[in-house]
């Protein structure tokens, strides 16, 4: 077996190399990372009138001469999303309001309108609200929205428990649907 002998020149470069390679590995591990930053889509009219899209690092809404706003539109035509000459309108009932159905039907157990929130979606992604609205204490509501395929659902997560409707809103005119609301009562 051979020994291995460095001159003292190759212990000055080799220890050159290692402290070259720590430094680059120090300066690697401080860098900060920079990652592109991707907006979501939605947009919110400016007092002024105008529209405009999240922006910046932050993702805010800068309307023309103001300071950033990152309070997300609130859709349905109220204001958080372009406004349409189509979209949906509608109606949320509840219902059974008895707890045992009766021959002849009494009036008083009719299903009643129902005030929620109301989200609509686009028919290819059930999971990103496009639009969210309230309805009022008629149980009445309205979408501002482009033409497309859309499903509207309503309420909360527990009971009562809102089908899911679908509604087809074409390049003009405003599209009716009723959402009907299951109480649980049997």
């Amino acid at each position: 077996m051979r020994n291995f002998i460095l001159s003292p020149a190759g212990v000055v470069v080799l220890a050159l190399l290692i402290a070259v390679a720590g430094g680059a590995y120090t300066i690697s591990k401080n860098k900060p990372q920079i990652l592109p930053i991707v907006c979501t889509a939605d947009a919110m009219q400016c007092p002024d009138g105008s529209y405009v899209g999240r922006t910046g690092p932050n993702c805010e809404f800068v309307c023309p001469g103001s300071t950033p706003n990152t309070t997300p539109p609130s859709g349905g035509g109220s204001g958080g999303i372009l406004p349409y000459n189509s979209g949906i309108l509608g109606t949320v009932t509840i219902g059974p309001t008895c707890p045992v159905m009766r021959e002849p039907a009494d009036p008083n157990c009719a299903d009643k309108p129902y005030s929620t929130v109301v989200v609509a979606f686009r028919a290819n992604d059930p999971v990103h609200p496009f639009a969210i609205t309230q309805s009022d204490a008629t149980g009445a509501f309205e979408f501002s929205l482009p033409p497309g395929d859309y499903v509207v659902g309503a309420g909360e997560s527990n009971l009562p428990r809102c089908a899911q409707t679908p509604a087809a809103v074409g390049p003009s005119g405003y599209t009716e649907v009723v959402v009907w609301c299951d109480t649980g009562i049997r």
